[in-house]
C-alpha cells in the first residue's frame, strides 16, 4: 500500500469519523451483548482459579484472557464490523480513493 494512499485514507476517515463510528459501533454493540461483563468474569475466574500469586502483571492477565475474550465475541457483532468497513471501502472507492491505491 502507497504512503500517498495511506495518507488519503486516513484524512477521508479523519473527515468523515469513521473510525471513531466504528470504533463506538464495537464499544457498544460488545457492551450491549454481554462481552464486557463475559471478559471482566474469565478474568475474576483466571484470578481465582490459578491464584494472584501465578499472574505477575495486568500484561500477563491480559495475554492469558486475550484468546478466549476474542473468542466470545459474538457473531453478529463480526458481521455488523465487516458491514460497515464494506461500508466505508465502498464510500473509499466512490470517492476515488481506490484508483490511487490501484495505481500504486
Amino acid at each position: 500500500m502507497s504512503q500517498e494512499y495511506d495518507s488519503r485514507v486516513n484524512m477521508h476517515l479523519d473527515i468523515n469519523n469513521g473510525l471513531d463510528r466504528v470504533i463506538e459501533l464495537v464499544h457498544t454493540r460488545l457492551v450491549e451483548s454481554g462481552w464486557r461483563d463475559q471478559v471482566r468474569l474469565a478474568c475474576r475466574q483466571l484470578l481465582t482459579e490459578s491464584g494472584s500469586s501465578n499472574i505477575s502483571s495486568v500484561d500477563e492477565l491480559i495475554s492469558t484472557v486475550t484468546p478466549k475474550a476474542r473468542s466470545m465475541v459474538p457473531d453478529a457483532v463480526k458481521r455488523e464490523l465487516l458491514h460497515e468497513i464494506e461500508m466505508i471501502l465502498l464510500n473509499l472507492e466512490k470517492a476515488g480513493y481506490v484508483k490511487g491505491f490501484e495505481d500504486s
